[in-house]
């Protein structure tokens, strides 16, 4: 991307659909760059505004209430479209819903999602034929429900005309890939500096899943390992197997986990299918049996002593809390 573009002529447009608890984290990692490159440009360059399926206030998941800008009948064209979501991945209104989402997509050159908008393009059949992405805690519910799509693992992904997001802090990414487009690298690069951000992360940067905080900086043999593991959580590989799949000997691999992580390959492997499980629980209806069958555990029983262990409380009683946490409180 060159530092420098002919001036823009044409203030550049983004929409925002919030759906009820929507992520305001991911709202405003977007929007706060578009405010930065216009005081950096010196002009109002970038605007945006925000739109609801009702046109009342919209609260985000953390409590945070936005004012529609827009109402959802606007005849505005926009360069930039997202529906943003938090926790709410199947919000009632589904019609009301699909018809906005075919008008705005008429209406702007790039149409997508942030977060787990992914889910209302994708009932409405906007992600056919395309690459896209959501939040990795989502991705198993997801599958779930279009078996016959397949995510991508990024933080963001642009396919033609159809963009989508993780989530959280990958809005900034997509936000400075925006702004480096129409006023350049170096104001993009200004920006990111204003957040302490050093780098544009790509859109091929992939995200952290599970327990993975600490993936980028493991032996490449361990990375291999985990990916493998990974890849096969219903029917679970025999440790030697996914030793050799990282090219490593079962007692090396050991030592590996052990001076790394502080555990075994097996306990690890056994905590990112529990760690899958919780996320099952807490998108889907699916029953523990059949969460059990998906996750490479023998039985519901056996299931739930694990994750007792690992995190303190039944699954269902874990899957209560989530409802109970996630249900909005009247009054």
């Amino acid at each position: 991307m060159p530092d420098t573009l002919p001036p823009q002529t044409e203030k550049i447009r983004i929409g925002l659909l919030l759906i009820d608890q929507f992520s305001s984290l991911c709202i405003t990692a977007m929007t706060g760059p578009f405010r930065s490159a216009n005081r950096e440009l010196g002009r109002e360059s970038y605007s945006w505004d925000f739109v609801s399926l009702d046109d009342a206030p919209v609260q985000a998941s953390d409590g945070l209430i936005v004012t529609p800008t827009q109402p959802l009948k606007t005849t505005a064209r926009f360069d930039y479209f997202f529906v943003c979501a938090g926790m709410q991945a199947n919000p009632p209104q589904r019609a009301a819903l699909n018809t906005a989402l075919q008008r705005f997509s008429r209406q702007s050159k790039v149409f997508g999602a942030l977060c787990i908008g992914s889910f209302m393009l994708a009932r409405a059949g906007f992600l056919d034929g395309y690459q896209f992405t959501l939040h990795w805690e989502n991705q198993p519910a997801f599958a779930e429900e279009f078996p016959e799509l397949v995510v991508s693992p990024n933080l963001y992904v642009m396919d033609r005309d159809r963009w989508t997001g993780s989530g959280g802090l990958s809005s900034m990414d997509i936000a400075l890939h925006i702004i480096a487009s129409h006023s350049g690298a170096g104001v993009a690069n200004a920006v990111g500096n204003q957040y302490q951000i050093d780098r544009i992360r790509g859109a091929s940067v992939g995200q952290r899943p599970y327990s993975l905080h600490q993936y980028d900086t493991l032996p490449k043999p361990m990375q291999q390992a985990i990916a493998a593991m990974i890849a096969n959580m219903e029917t679970t590989l025999p440790i030697p197997v996914v030793a050799k799949t990282a090219g490593k000997t079962v007692r090396s691999l050991e030592r590996m986990f052990a001076r790394y992580l502080d555990t075994s390959p097996a306990r690890y492997y056994r905590k990112l299918r529990l760690e899958k499980v919780r996320q099952l629980l807490w998108h889907t209806n699916l029953s523990i049996l059949e969460i059990a069958l998906m996750t490479g555990f023998p039985s519901p029983s056996h299931l739930s002593r694990l994750y007792q262990v690992e995190f303190g409380l039944k699954p269902s009683a874990d899957r209560k809390g989530r409802v109970a946490l996630e249900t909005p409180q009247s009054g």
